[in-house]
């Protein structure tokens, strides 16, 4: 079975450590909880271009380059490649993809066949969808945080697997998307 697999949020502590950095840099004194969206420009103020260049710079950082993997997710998906082949999906830019893959290869060595950009929110280059890439590649079940993207790549053939987080909380899921809450939840429901 084909399983793609989101970075940030499911493999990625990325949010925790862009807090992080954004206190630190601004002064702010931000939490996860207050993230009803994903569209941090609606929990940090400003515009979404000022959020998308905060995001950009944050890229810039040790930050960014030693965030820590989700809890439990090295050795789930260790268990889980065993049978299975693993890609990430990820949205992040093309500008980011070589310190991601050395983030990935870092912390999970030999345990995805390829990584897929859909490079969204790019300053450069084009963008494609986690949909268009879910289905060129076969993939049978996607793990995934955003619910946007669980609907967008949602079809009858492939399950997908929500991961809860405070972005995806208040919204009642349709047939084919499974809320999960951790790691060992969605061993468990594959």
């Amino acid at each position: 079975m084909k399983i793609g697999i989101d970075l940030d949020e499911v493999l990625a502590d990325f949010l925790p450590a862009f807090i992080e950095y954004h206190n630190d840099t601004y002064g702010t004194s931000l939490v996860r909880e207050q993230f009803h969206s994903y569209r941090f420009w609606e929990t940090l103020g400003g515009t979404r271009e000022e959020a998308i260049q905060k995001v950009y710079d944050f890229h810039k950082t040790l930050y960014f380059k030693n965030m820590k993997p989700v809890l439990d997710s090295q050795e789930s998906v260790d268990i889980l490649k065993q049978n299975n082949d693993l890609v990430v999906v990820t949205s992040r830019q093309d500008d980011v993809a070589k310190v991601t893959r050395e983030w990935i290869t870092q912390h999970f060595p030999n345990v995805f066949s390829e990584i897929y950009f859909t490079n969204h929110y790019s300053q450069n280059g084009s963008s494609t969808t986690k949909k268009q890439i879910c289905n060129s590649v076969g993939v049978d079940i996607l793990i995934e945080d955003s619910l946007e993207y669980a609907l967008e790549c949602l079809n009858s053939k492939r399950r997908i697997l929500l991961l809860d987080c405070p972005w995806n909380r208040s919204y009642e899921l349709p047939q084919g998307i499974y809320r999960v809450n951790s790691w060992k939840d969605i061993i468990d429901s594959i």
